[in-house]
């Protein structure tokens, strides 16, 4: 079962938020975070932190976005964030990104930057020797005051940046900028969204990009922030030997932008075309405050309570076969550093909006007038103390993004930013103070105030949903009613006691990089003990099989059957119970079935291992499938297909996989009728054919756990497994990729892009070696497709590609290019593409850039070797394919050269073997 609960870096970011409040007791920010202020005014923050090894997070954060442009400088702020990266003084035109990448970093993951309505920040990922360090602050110094912005680069970044707006166009877009403008209203935000328009960013000029980078890009309105595996002190003397020349140039007067709370209700009806789904949204605008005192403190924890238990009633529902929506959520978000929102977002079946409007308003009503029952709130309590305390455990983990958004936070919102420990400790004090009243005040307030709703939906709804008028009297109806629908009731929450015999677990090898046990049923046993997370474990159960075995209809049966089966419940468990079980419970148990695979993915910390692995044995012992929750899914998945093919991008992936895989029926998006096929009996006979012969399976363990307690836990859990000898194996799907090049243009939609997919399919055997050139040659052309296509011609914004080699696949294995450009030039990039392919195919290219990919390599593996992913996926392969290995960088580097490399594009890729599927518009409004 997949536990439903907040990521624990989210947790912790979450709780840097914002929320309404007078400020009272101040918090201290973290005594380990060292800042400083030069002369010129320029702050700098560093922070040492060891994840990922050697390596630093650098930030270079400038106090102004999109708000502070001028009418005629609308979207420059984003253009100059562009311009950082076409030329400084010391690095001209594309050589600062060619320059990292000749160290190792790559474009878009190691450097990066955004621009938002009060921000730009420019981030950098290093190594932390003392050459590498140097140079990024060198780096973050050229932004802050050396860029050139010459006028040929500044016409030539104006492709590139129309092509970041092409690609936002759509109906996520449209969707959204209705919203931000009921949220913003006649604020100065909602004139001043970061991308800009066409018209200014063509007419932007050098002299006009400059007014604004000397007016603020000045120390006095700049901060750097430092964090990660180094020393300290060397950190702040590359800071000051790097910034404390810089000069400010005039004063910067910051103003203040304000979002108005509402009042007075508003409802708004959107329909579009090219809408899948009726979705509604309320919103309340509220007053909030920077989370700097215990007080703010406190309220953010009551805001976080009442929301989870608020989604705990709601996704509880939802999987009622008589639910009207899909799923609903409560949350809030900071919009400034003095207004926020909450809001609750529903997904809603066949246009329900009275009865999800009448759920909806009951929960909250339910809540401000009789409060929370002491069980719901102390179990979401210990919920919550319960993630913080993992992310305590897992402190020395937390990577270098996770601090540096924080500390970005404090720096722009004035958040306090503490360390898990402290954080812990302070909510555990501050939880014991927080009742039920508290929350029932907060429920109180949303539903006392002013409220926007957004209503959106399909075209040809129109006519049949209710006018704006009629839904804002039907919820003023259910505000002014003093009695709620809902019902109290009561729950099972414990497991039923396992009688298991144990097994035996022998160790049978102890190899460079694990150890390998056999269990007495046969099960081959793969295990790392690991220290890179202080308290995670993790178990893979795998089998060569999945529904590659299967008919047709046991197939349809076990697309379903993973979400079905951990969603109704378990022993005793029913599905109500199910999220309530999982409070305070850090573990999941989560079954999985793909074409020629099938098994269980376990995840934990120490406290809850035995629980975990209890919950697996008891899912495995009596299964369950709730006929509620069998229909319950077939309604919403077909809700969900009935209205696909409005959407554009639905039309070009079904179209893309019926022309790559020529049809075959088990590699195309299911039709409603296939949902026929799914019911009770034929889900269970599909469990059995999967879940109940664990003969062929192999596991593999890694994490915090030492042997002892592996082998105790290997002996009752998993050594007695059913095994029968009639055991199931892979087979071939018979998938046939076309052999010649084949275009499919599919025409809907009025967005002004076209958007490509390219795939060349593989051509060659399997093996380690040409997986790993397979993925080299990827690599380098993803440099090279942002030297030529992006950079030289302007043709699109983003485009990469991703290279799939495995052994077990049978051979469906393929090159694939994404990318959306203007579609008047669609031809133009497809050539340009292609061109690159062949150009690599001939050799034509700086043999440099092989030693950019191969020091990217050294250094990704370098991080990767440190992490408890880069092992589970290394033991499960190897325990499936018996002479898989990894190889290191010296491996690699003799392996990927350039010979090799255009050896092998030449026989693994041929040009004239390409699927090629376009979306276009049907016309341009």
């Amino acid at each position: 079962m997949k536990k439903r609960l907040f990521g624990f870096a989210l947790l912790f970011l979450i709780l840097q938020n914002f929320i309404f409040c007078n400020i009272e007791t101040p918090l201290k920010s973290s005594e380990n975070l060292i800042s400083g202020t030069l002369d010129n005014g320029l702050k700098y923050y560093i922070f040492k932190n060891k994840k990922p090894e050697k390596r630093a997070s650098l930030n270079l954060v400038v106090k102004a976005g999109s708000l502070y442009e001028e009418e005629a400088q609308q979207g420059l702020a984003h253009f100059l964030e562009h311009m950082a990266f076409n030329g400084t003084t010391k690095y001209q035109k594309n050589e600062l990104v060619k320059y990292l990448q000749s160290l190792g970093l790559s474009f878009g993951g190691d450097l990066n930057a955004y621009t938002s309505f009060s921000e730009t920040v420019y981030k950098l990922q290093v190594p932390t020797s003392t050459k590498d360090l140097e140079i990024g602050f060198d780096v973050l110094k050229e932004w802050s005051s050396e860029v050139t912005l010459n006028p040929k680069d500044v016409e030539s970044e104006k492709n590139i940046i129309i092509e970041e707006w092409r690609l936002r166009q759509g109906i996520a877009k449209r969707v959204g900028d209705l919203q931000k403008k009921i949220i913003y209203g006649d604020s100065w935000y909602s004139k001043r969204f970061p991308i800009g328009f066409p018209e200014t960013i063509n007419s932007a000029s050098s002299e006009l990009l400059r007014n604004y980078y000397t007016q603020w890009y000045q120390p006095q309105n700049m901060a750097v922030v430092a964090v990660g595996d180094f020393n300290t002190e060397e950190v702040k003397s590359f800071i000051i030997n790097s910034f404390s020349s810089l000069k400010n140039k005039s004063d910067v007067a910051h103003k203040s932008f304000d979002i108005p709370l509402n009042n007075k209700n508003s409802v708004t009806i959107f329909t579009d075309p090219e809408l899948t789904t009726t979705n509604l949204n309320i919103m309340w605008k509220e007053a909030i405050s920077p989370i700097n005192s215990e007080l703010v403190f406190k309220q953010n924890l009551e805001k976080i309570l009442l929301n989870s238990i608020v989604n705990t009633r709601f996704s509880i529902f939802s999987k009622d076969k008589d639910s009207p929506y899909i799923y609903s959520s409560i949350y809030n978000f900071p919009l400034n550093d003095k207004t926020g929102i909450y809001a609750i977002s529903s997904l809603i079946k066949k246009e329900d909006i009275e009865s999800t409007l009448t759920n909806l308003i009951d929960n909250l009503k339910d809540i401000s007038i009789n409060g929370i029952s002491n069980t719901e709130l102390e179990n979401e309590k210990i919920n919550l103390l319960n993630n913080l305390k993992t992310l305590v455990n897992n402190k020395d983990s937390i990577t270098n993004n996770t601090f540096m958004d924080s500390i970005v936070d404090y720096i722009l919102n004035n958040n306090t930013f503490m360390e898990p420990q402290i954080e812990y400790d302070l909510t555990n004090n501050i939880l014991k103070t927080i009742t039920s009243e508290d929350l029932k005040q907060i429920a109180q307030n949303l539903l006392s105030s002013n409220y926007d709703v957004l209503i959106t939906s399909r075209e040809n709804m129109k006519n049949k949903l209710p006018t704006e008028e009629k839904v804002e009297t039907f919820i003023n109806s259910l505000l002014n009613q003093n009695t709620t629908s809902l019902k109290t009731q009561s729950l099972n929450l414990n497991l039923p006691e396992l009688k298991l015999i144990p097994g035996v677990t022998k160790k049978i090898s102890s190899e460079k990089d694990y150890l390998k046990f056999q269990l007495s049923n046969g099960i081959e046993v793969f295990y790392k003990e690991t220290d890179f997370d202080k308290d995670k474990i993790y178990f893979k159960l795998t089998k060569l099989q999945g529904s590659s075995s299967l008919n047709y209809s046991e197939y349809i049966n076990s697309v379903f059957l993973p979400d079905i089966l951990s969603n109704s419940g378990v022993g005793d468990i029913d599905y109500k119970s199910l999220e309530i079980y999982f409070k305070g419970k850090n573990f999941t148990v989560e079954p999985y079935i793909d074409d020629y695979t099938q098994g269980f993915i376990i995840s934990t910390n120490k406290e809850n291992l035995n629980e975990a692995l209890k919950y697996f044995r008891t899912l495995i012992a009596r299964p369950k499938f709730d006929n509620n929750i069998i229909e319950s899914t077939l309604k919403t998945n077909a809700e969900l297909i009935k209205n696909r093919d409005f959407s554009p991008k639905s039309v070009l992936k079904k179209t893309y996989l019926e022309v790559l895989n020529n049809n075959n029926p088990r590699k195309i998006t299911l039709d409603l009728k296939d949902l026929d096929y799914v019911n009770s009996k034929t889900l269970e006979e599909t469990f059995q054919m999967l879940f109940s012969n664990f003969k062929d399976y192999k596991l593999t363990v890694t994490g915090s756990i030492d042997e002892e307690t592996l082998v105790k836990d290997l002996d009752y859990y998993f050594a007695n497994l059913p095994i029968k000898n009639n055991s199931k194996t892979f087979k071939d799907l018979n998938v046939n990729y076309p052999t010649d090049n084949v275009q499919k243009r599919v025409i809907q939609g009025i967005d002004k892009k076209a958007t490509v997919i390219l795939t060349f399919p593989y051509h060659g055997d399997f093996s380690l070696e040409n997986r790993t050139l397979y993925n080299g040659f990827s690599n380098l052309l993803n440099i090279l497709l942002i030297e030529n296509v992006r950079e030289k011609i302007g043709g699109v914004y983003s485009i990469s590609s991703s290279a799939n080699l495995e052994k077990l696949n049978f051979g469906e294995n393929y090159l694939q290019i994404i990318f959306s450009t203007d579609n008047k030039r669609v031809d133009e990039v497809i050539k340009k593409v292609k061109s690159t392919i062949e150009e690599i195919q001939k050799g034509n290219f700086p043999q440099n850039k092989i030693l950019d990919i191969q020091k990217n390599y050294e250094l990704n593996f370098e991080t990767a070797l440190k992490t408890n992913s880069f092992w589970n996926n290394f033991l499960e392969k190897k325990n499936l394919i018996s002479d898989y290995e990894f190889y290191t960088p010296m491996r690699y580097n003799n392996i990927v050269n350039f010979d090799s490399i255009v050896n092998f594009s030449n026989r693994a890729l041929k040009i004239n073997n390409c699927v090629e599927v376009t979306l276009l518009p049907e016309k341009e409004d």
